[in-house]
């Protein structure tokens, strides 16, 4: 892809500038404006819970396939020019499903959205970590990742609120979710022209095989702490995803007993102020880190999503039985802000463990190839979970992903290698290791 040549000197601009542009884009990576409202839109054009499942899971299997091969086309060409496509094809996404709007657009439209988020998995915090090193500041990424992370939910945020407003007032019914779609595409090709002022990296010119950036990235993936790692991000990834693409289906459940759910600025509303909170903790990891340390957070982040989902699951049970209130629906939407803690703190800490712990050269690569398992992972549960969910109801399938996901949590838990998630001061806590490599790594024998 040819980029606009004034993109070309960006390089060279103070490592503040670069990272205000990286800030920036962040604000625009995901203005999800119609993403509240997508299984409405989906149900008022005939859809079920289990059909709803089968096209997230196309939504994931796309992603399962594509994500090895855009990170080394990442790793191969530069991941700028992945930054400016993937809203691309986000955009196309969404397009489609208003285009054609029945099961097999909706889809294509999932397929692309996996697409798109593949190839945008792994060049954010590449771009981020490269352009931190070339200024001899990788000390600084746990901190900067925060930062930036916080940024895009508070982008999406943004969005969601919009589109609760473009729902309600779009049209007399208060269901313009059309309007939203064609927003949210917009908002995506907003996106790609602040890629085009994105940091320029240099591209490292590999002459092997695309065969030989695979075995690097198993070579990188031999080290204990990395293989336990994956472990862990397969079990609170589908720990995370489950109740986010349940929220839509939960939300108008409750609005049977609790009609102020049914509102599409209520709506709206708490899908920003998910984001919203969401945020101001993101930027706080490295305190959070200091305070109470890597092991307690570990093992917190999947435990309080697992113990969340119990908590809606126990509502909706009390719903089917007679004994549901407007209190218990409000109860049941505070643990979409419980989930929020462990959202808001996984990309940055995660991340941080990956960076410190593999090389330059194969770092896209090897995040992508880790997205690729937890993505490939979750295709599978969702599918399961949703068509349990159209058999047997809605709070069948919260206490299964509940405790079915606890008992995974604590499992992985106790096989991680001994020490790795000691810290040894509170110095390395907040600075994300001054030395550029990690505590871990000589207790784990990495």
């Amino acid at each position: 892809m040819q980029l606009p040549s004034q993109t070309a000197n960006v390089a060279f601009l103070p490592l503040a500038q670069q990272l205000r542009w990286l800030r920036t884009y962040a604000l625009v990576t995901y203005p999800f404006a119609c993403v509240p409202f997508l299984y409405l839109f989906f149900v008022e054009n005939g859809l079920d819970a289990g059909q709803y499942g089968e096209i997230l899971t196309a939504y994931y299997v796309a992603m399962f396939v594509a994500e090895v091969p855009t990170g080394i086309l990442a790793d191969r060409f530069g991941p700028k020019r992945m930054l400016v496509i993937g809203p691309m094809i986000l955009a196309a996404g969404f397009a489609a499903m208003v285009s054609s709007p029945n099961y097999q657009g909706f889809l294509i439209g999932e397929i692309l959205l996996g697409l798109g988020h593949a190839v945008l998995s792994g060049p954010p915090t590449a771009v981020l970590y490269e352009t931190l090193a070339r200024h001899d500041q990788q000390h600084r990424y746990l901190a900067e990742e925060s930062r930036i992370h916080a940024r895009r939910l508070y982008g999406t945020g943004a969005a969601f609120l919009l589109g609760g407003l473009l729902v309600y007032f779009g049209n007399a019914d208060g269901t313009a979710y059309t309007v939203a779609i064609l927003t949210t595409c917009v908002l995506h090709l907003v996106a790609t022209l602040c890629a085009c002022r994105l940091p320029a990296q240099p591209t490292t010119k590999h002459h092997g095989k695309p065969t030989d950036f695979l075995a690097h990235a198993r070579m990188e993936l031999q080290k204990p702490a990395v293989r336990w790692l994956l472990l862990y991000w397969l079990v609170l990834f589908t720990l995370l995803r489950f109740p986010f693409h349940n929220y839509q289906p939960y939300l108008k459940a409750a609005g049977e007993t609790e009609p102020l759910l049914a509102n599409a600025i209520v709506i709206g509303g708490v899908f920003a102020g998910l984001s919203l909170l969401a945020a101001p903790l993101s930027s706080r990891v490295p305190q959070l880190v200091t305070r109470f340390g890597r092991r307690i957070l570990f093992w917190g982040m999947p435990l309080v999503v697992a113990a969340s989902l119990m908590v809606m699951g126990f509502e909706r049970h009390l719903a089917s039985v007679g004994d549901g209130s407007r209190l218990w629906c409000w109860i049941g939407v505070s643990m979409f802000c419980v989930q929020q803690v462990p959202f808001a703190m996984h990309w940055p800490l995660l991340h941080e463990f990956v960076n410190h712990r593999i090389g330059s050269r194969a770092r896209t690569t090897v995040l992508s190839v880790m997205s690729l398992g937890a993505r490939a992972t979750y295709a599978l549960v969702n599918v399961l979970l949703f068509h349990l969910q159209a058999q047997s109801g809605l709070r069948t399938a919260l206490m299964t992903a509940g405790i079915g996901g606890a008992a995974a949590a604590i499992l992985v838990m106790w096989l991680r290698p001994r020490g790795l998630l000691r810290d040894r001061n509170s110095a390395n806590h907040s600075t994300g290791y001054s030395s550029g490599k990690s505590p871990e790594n000589s207790s784990a024998g990495d």
